[in-house]
């Protein structure tokens, strides 16, 4: 049991570090391909890792459900990464992090509005604070005594909203319709899949050209290898063997660290830190704790 919980927290410890660095890895990529360069480029290399994967285990595809799999995997990785890198044109890779931390109330809200999920007044309450939270971040620059001052440029958090959202409904179709589908199997069905449509548009660009042409586009390259390998194809394996060695409810706690993560990125690549990133950090925490106090009190 002892090996079991130590093995969850160094899992859940790399989680963090990789998931918390993925919005530092968007922004360095953009410095050379565009947005949905970057975007493609996530999809298709991860889609390339589970090839031999699927080749191997082609035959054990439920083909029954295939396309419950593609709607999950266009709503967990197939869209998001594109809403991710166009919002992150115009919003920092720190308030990035902070607003993806709103996927467990999206994963509530869509339950409750969808599936019919049943919901305790605490839930609503907590969705609403959370949804404030997000609402500052998106919205303020900055808080003062002296000023306060209102940014419209940041409506591009909301494309992380939606993103956020599509998550939520990723998270209740996986619950619904494919529980029973192998984690490995189901994440390599989708990334091959969506890595198709990825790599057409990619090899309609000039993606191959553009890092031969200095160091500096090398270096952008490289960054999005990294994040298509290890933000996506290695997370998601990690992600799988956090759940079985402990619970999902242990797994989703990754999702309150990674914001730190990214803020510590973000002030190391020098963006500016202001009293709304953690202000909203903290709004967007209250909620997502009554939110779950709600759904344990339902189950009481």
């Amino acid at each position: 049991m002892n090996k079991n919980r130590n093995e969850a927290y160094i899992l859940l410890l790399l989680l963090t570090l990789i998931w918390g660095s993925s919005f530092i890895l968007m922004k360095k990529g953009m410095l050379a391909y565009s947005p949905s360069q970057v975007a493609s480029m996530r999809v298709f290399f991860a889609g390339l890792v589970f090839v031999p994967f699927i080749i191997k285990n082609f035959s054990q595809i439920p083909w029954n459900k295939f396309k419950y799999i593609i709607l999950f995997g266009l709503l967990e990785i197939g869209i998001p990464p594109y809403l991710y890198t166009f919002a992150e044109t115009k919003v920092d890779s720190s308030s990035a992090g902070i607003l993806n931390s709103l996927v467990p109330l999206f994963t509530l809200l869509t339950g409750i509005f969808m599936f019919k999920h049943k919901f305790h007044w605490l839930t609503q309450v907590g969705v609403l604070i959370g949804l404030v939270g997000a609402f500052l971040m998106t919205f303020f620059k900055d808080i003062s005594i002296n000023e306060t001052s209102f940014d419209f440029s940041n409506s591009y958090g909301l494309l992380i909203i939606l993103a956020t959202l599509m998550y939520g409904f990723a998270g209740n179709i996986l619950n619904e319709y494919l529980n029973d589908v192998p984690s490995s199997l189901l994440s390599a069905t989708a990334f091959v899949s969506l890595s198709i449509p990825a790599g057409i548009y990619l090899f309609s660009t000039n993606f191959i050209t553009i890092p031969l042409s200095n160091h500096q586009h090398l270096s952008a390259f490289l960054y999005v290898v990294i994040l298509a390998v290890f933000g996506s194809s290695l997370a998601i394996f990690l992600f799988s063997k956090l759940t079985q060695k402990s619970n999902a409810l242990f797994a989703s706690f990754v999702t309150y660290l990674i914001p730190f993560i990214s803020l510590i990125w973000g002030a190391i690549d020098g963006e500016t830190i202001s009293i709304v990133h953690f202000l909203s950090l903290l709004i967007i925490f209250v909620g997502i704790y009554l939110a779950n106090l709600g759904e344990n009190f339902k189950k009481t």
